[in-house]
């Protein structure tokens, strides 16, 4: 019995601190300049490699993970993926960057399944983890942007690229990060009503705050995919959403309008400069631009369809501007094949699928075990995040990658919180951590050589060997050969 309260002590220290680190990443990491897209992308590393070592070394059984708690088919479709996965690699021109995405994705697999652990053991304290952490982060970077807006508007001096979105080399970096917790913003306002009016007008405020930093950083890719998800979130769950759709929706109005007071009507009125030519970034994607690296991306498939040019492989040969093709479909189809891609399409279907089907069982039933605001709010949530990935590098960059497993891990975690977990073989039990293991000495491995150069000086990397500079795994993101 003491040894059982020992191991249940030592299990919730571990987690409250995977937790804290979490939410320290989540919070600063987007507003500190210092804090550049290499070093985003190393605490990332940091954060995946303790997950791991915690699968590998832990002395709770396996059992616990929410893999075993899947359908066996949803199962079997995952290990395909993986084996597909490194196949890919084993087939690509450079084994040890294909081996490094390839183990980084692994790695998010085992982050999101430790995160969705502690969301079914502990549902309320992950609750107020999420919103005290979106909030926080929300209000800190908020603090940044409109203090460079003030001190222009005071100086009457143009507001600067990177001034307002600083934390970021590109706003659009922002948007991707900013698209896993707009939805998510005012919740607390449905699920608590009765919490003090100052803290509820505070909270909507931050929310405001957050969508004028929306339409200021001009994304149509980001506010169109928001809208999109919305309307799809009324359609499948129609008089349910309605609540939380309104709500977001007059958050969303009441940013646009005062966007337009702060950036269109005032500056002009008072004949301040501090909008003059506000383009928040020069190198503003166009559809033109999109399309260009989309018909690379699928010159690739029709070259390579079964196994792809191998992961990372898009930033290997030359042609595109970009590491990436701003599409997450295009992306996995040409580097890892389009078998993998239809089953990664399967399991994500089926994943929304299974979220709605159990939503209305439990509603009917009358045994919701969680606010129906949460549960239609992560939906609308992750199909924002979905559809901006087909316009963007969603799941390139560090801190959305991050975002986005959390959102899925706190997604698992409800969906399986009224469950048990399921008896595991040995050879299972073996098999998962062995796999956990392998997937960490591999990130190691093979992110050493490329990470050690970029914590001492960028003057050491070789540049005329890459032939891509732009964001990929790092921000100098093309493959050298």
């Amino acid at each position: 019995m003491q040894n059982n309260l020992l191991k249940f002590s030592a299990r919730s220290i571990v987690q409250s601190l995977f937790l804290l680190l979490i939410g320290a990443y989540l919070i600063f990491a987007s507003s500190l300049s210092l804090l550049a897209f290499d070093g985003k992308r190393s605490i990332e590393l940091l954060l995946i490699s303790l997950a791991l070592l915690n699968t590998c070394v832990a002395s709770i059984p396996v059992s616990d993970s929410l893999y075993f708690n899947l359908a066996g088919r949803q199962q079997r479709v995952l290990v395909v993926i993986m084996l597909l996965l490194v196949l890919s690699c084993l087939y690509s021109a450079n084994h040890n960057r294909a081996f490094l995405e390839a183990s980084l994705y692994l790695g998010l697999f085992f982050f999101c399944l430790f995160l969705a652990k502690i969301a079914k053991e502990k549902p309320h304290s992950i609750q107020v983890f999420f919103f005290i952490t979106f909030a926080a982060a929300a209000l800190l970077y908020q603090t940044n942007f409109f203090s460079a807006f003030l001190a222009s508007f005071i100086e009457n001096i143009p507001l600067q690229w990177p001034e307002p979105f600083s934390g970021f080399s590109n706003v659009r970096f922002f948007n991707q990060y900013q698209i896993w917790s707009i939805s998510l913003l005012a919740l607390p306002l449905l699920i608590h009503p009765k919490l003090d009016k100052r803290l509820l007008i505070f909270l909507k405020i931050i929310a405001i705050g957050w969508a004028v930093l929306l339409f200021a950083s001009g994304s149509r890719g980001a506010i169109g995919s928001v809208c999109i998800a919305m309307i799809l979130t009324l359609i499948i769950f129609k008089n349910h959403a309605k609540p939380l759709l309104k709500l977001n929706s007059l958050i969303l109005l009441a940013g646009a309008i005062a966007y337009l007071l702060l950036f269109k009507l005032i500056p002009p009125l008072l004949d301040n400069q501090v909008t003059m030519g506000w383009r928040p970034i020069e190198q503003l994607s166009h559809t033109s631009d999109r399309i260009a690296l989309w018909q690379f991306a699928i010159q690739y498939i029709v070259d390579n369809p079964w196994l792809g040019i191998g992961p990372m492989h898009y930033a290997y040969y030359p042609g595109p501007t970009n590491a990436h093709p701003h599409n997450s479909l295009l992306q996995w189809a040409c580097e890892m094949g389009v078998p993998s891609t239809l089953l990664a399409l399967s399991l994500i279907f089926s994943g929304l699928y299974s979220w709605v089907k159990k939503f209305y069982k439990l509603t009917n039933s009358e045994s919701l075990y969680v606010p129906s605001h949460l549960w239609i709010g992560l939906f609308c949530t992750l199909c924002s995040g979905l559809i901006y990935s087909l316009v963007s590098g969603v799941i390139v960059m560090p801190l959305s990658q991050i975002m986005m497993v959390l959102i899925i891990g706190w997604m698992l975690g409800i969906y399986f919180q009224d469950q048990q977990s399921k008896p595991v073989s040995q050879l299972q039990h073996i098999s998962f951590m062995l796999l956990a293991g392998a997937t960490l000495i591999t990130l190691t491995y093979t992110a050493l050589p490329s990470l050690l150069p970029r914590l001492n000086s960028y003057t050491e990397l070789p540049y005329q060997d890459y032939p891509i500079i732009a964001p990929r795994f790092w921000q100098i993101g093309g493959i050298p050969h």
